[in-house]
């Protein structure tokens, strides 16, 4: 794995997202002096460094063009805003990358060809798709490197998300599907937890007590697969017995077409990411 301890990762636009992922670096290894923030405010800013233990742009460049000063001094510099931004931002960044700075894009709708033309075909370039679990260390991430990124920047790239997520490479035109399947994933599971919890509270729980067994269940469930390297089938078999319970509960659920429901969404993700690369 690279060793990241002494290089300068700056993330602009550190929100949801953003914010995400500098938690994963942080915890790869990048010191709080190194890993650098950089929000549209200094208040904003200074909070969310507060808040990720890093560090300010503001404070480590300067309020005199920091972003600018922010791009010549950084290694790797991680692109967090909305991409509908992009237009505005690479203009302001580009002149002052330095050749060898990776830069990771975690800009949904802008491709490898997209960031080429932003960033006056700079080579060192890999674009991201992270989901949010990534912030608590359970996240999945599909990389995608651009076709001139050396294999020290694609190792590299791997080494800032390996400790908080499982990371996947892709080819870019799978994008849209690991939006399906990955990025907008957790979503689904929140609707599902969520739907679960407020039939249970129908049942007489508390809430609370509600949201323990639901999470509880999905989040065992998860590590079972995950741990066991067992198959989906192969669990739901085991935890089926013929004319029990459960068997009733798979029988409802398919009679209520959940396969079928679970692949319209995952289709409408991917659809939509389509739609925004092409505009």
């Amino acid at each position: 794995m690279a060793n990241l301890t002494d290089l300068t990762v700056t993330v602009i636009g550190a929100g949801n997202m953003g914010g995400a992922v500098a938690r994963a670096i942080r915890k790869a290894g990048v010191g709080a002096d190194r890993l650098v923030l950089l929000n549209s405010g200094a208040t904003s800013t200074r909070e969310a460094a507060r808040e990720i233990g890093a560090t300010s742009a503001f404070e480590r460049f300067g309020s005199d063009d920091t972003l600018a000063a922010a791009a010549r001094e950084s290694d790797v510099i991680v692109l967090g805003f909305k991409p509908y931004h992009l237009d505005d931002m690479a203009p302001a960044i580009a002149p002052h990358v330095r050749k060898d700075t990776l830069i990771v894009s975690l800009l949904a709708g802008a491709s490898l060809a997209t960031l080429g033309d932003a960033f006056d075909g700079h080579t060192a370039l890999v674009r991201a798709m992270p989901n949010t679990p990534i912030a608590v260390g359970r996240g999945v991430v599909g990389l995608m490197p651009g076709d001139r990124a050396s294999e020290a920047e694609r190792a590299l790239a791997h080494a800032l998300f390996a400790r908080s997520a499982t990371v996947v490479d892709i080819p870019e035109h799978q994008v849209h599907g690991v939006i399906g399947a990955a990025g907008s994933a957790s979503a689904y599971f929140f609707l599902i937890v969520e739907a679960m919890i407020d039939e249970a509270v129908a049942q007489g729980f508390t809430r609370a007590v509600a949201t323990d067994l639901v999470v509880g269940t999905m989040l065992g469930s998860a590590t079972l697969l995950h741990e066991t390297g067992e198959t989906p089938t192969s669990a739901r078999y085991a935890v089926t017995s013929p004319g029990g319970a459960t068997a009733q509960a798979i029988a409802a659920l398919e009679e209520g077409g959940i396969r079928a429901l679970m692949a319209r969404g995952m289709r409408a993700a991917a659809q939509a990411s389509r739609k925004m690369e092409e505009r």
